[in-house]
């Protein structure tokens, strides 16, 4: 890959430090690649991990995993793809020929970490051009805008695989989403699109009125209420089948509250960062408990995302639109709990 004009871009230098605004050279494209113009690109908590520890950056490298675009050029090699063509990116780069991607199993790649992960460890969305592997692009449909096809790269993408894959045979089960951050929001519709009784435990007003807006059939204010006592009074004293964690660093109240509020047989699922905890693991022998953890999902299922955003089973939660010099105001708010949804930038 060669270089061209300059461009702008927001990049991570240090552990705990701003991103900075630079001049960068635009990126040229190999004949196997594709540039994408980005247009949108979603601010996804997992940044502010990935600033806080460094945790699988290569710096100077620019962030933004949640990109959407569309294509400004292609490499002479490249035939299924065309300039103009608008392409959310699958971040994540499985190899394709192990043993879990040949069972189609892709997050499971025994390489996975190992590989080029776009605003991981190679440059992402946060800038205003991206060079790809067009087997990492998904086509979006005509009448999805593009910043909502943006969070649905793993917000969204993430939420369905948890639900869909990691929650499968939970039809018509009453479940619990805690946390109402951008993918506990999409994972409320996906629940509701799968005829799941749903209840949606959250710390913010606000963000409990929209999971009612979204689809939730009873919300808990986990700041006020007893979110044990709710959730059994809200399955008739039973319990939730499945609670699923899009809480970041899960506590160890969280867990209790959790264990405290499931049914015989029932499952936790940790799809939010979560450090180690210590927990009596006595529950999961006599009452039958499982602890499972999801994390993002494949490119195939991105696909699906992004179907169900195009017939309209899932509607956006994108709340707030900022230029790419106010990124880390937006990761700020973020960390301060205070974004409402998704916040997106548009380099």
């Amino acid at each position: 890959m060669g270089l061209g004009k300059l461009t702008k871009a927001a990049r991570f230098h240090k552990i705990a430090q701003p991103l900075a605004i630079e001049q960068v050279e635009r990126p040229t494209i190999s004949e196997e690649e594709v540039l994408l113009r980005t247009r949108e690109a979603g601010i996804c908590h997992t940044d502010l991990h990935l600033i806080d520890t460094g945790m699988m950056l290569n710096p100077p490298v620019t962030l933004g995993h949640e990109i959407a675009g569309v294509v400004e050029e292609v490499g002479s090699s490249v035939f299924n793809f065309k300039k103009g063509d608008r392409a959310v990116v699958h971040f994540w780069n499985p190899c394709g020929s192990c043993h879990y991607c040949l069972k189609g199993e892709e997050m499971l790649c025994l390489k996975l970490f190992a590989r080029p992960s776009y605003g991981i460890s190679c440059d992402g969305g946060y800038a205003e051009y991206c060079s790809v592997d067009p087997k990492r692009l998904v086509l979006v449909p005509e009448n999805v805008p593009l910043d909502f096809a943006a969070t649905l790269g793993c917000a969204g993408l993430t939420a369905l695989h948890a639900i869909q894959n990691t929650g499968r045979n939970l039809e018509g089960a009453s479940v619990v989403i805690y946390g109402l951050g951008g993918l506990g929001l999409y994972a409320i519709q996906f629940a509701k699109h799968l005829q799941m009784h749903v209840i949606a435990v959250g710390r913010s007003q606000e963000k409990l009125r929209l999971a009612e807006v979204l689809g939730a059939d009873v919300v808990i204010n986990a700041s006020t209420e007893a979110v044990s006592s709710g959730v059994k009074a809200a399955t008739r004293n039973r319990g939730a089948d499945a609670i699923f964690s899009f809480v970041p660093f899960m506590d160890l109240e969280v867990l209790r509250n959790s264990l405290t509020a499931l049914a015989n047989g029932g499952r936790v699922v940790l799809v939010g960062l979560t450090s180690t905890l210590s927990v009596d693991l006595t529950p999961f022998i006599f009452r039958g408990f499982s602890l499972q953890g999801s994390f993002a999902g494949s490119k195939k299922e991105l696909a699906t995302v992004l179907d169900l955003a195009s017939k309209e089973r899932i509607t956006s939660i994108v709340r707030k639109k900022m230029k790419l010099e106010e990124i880390n105001e937006g990761l700020q708010s973020l960390k301060r709990g205070e974004v409402l949804g998704r916040c997106v930038v548009a380099p």
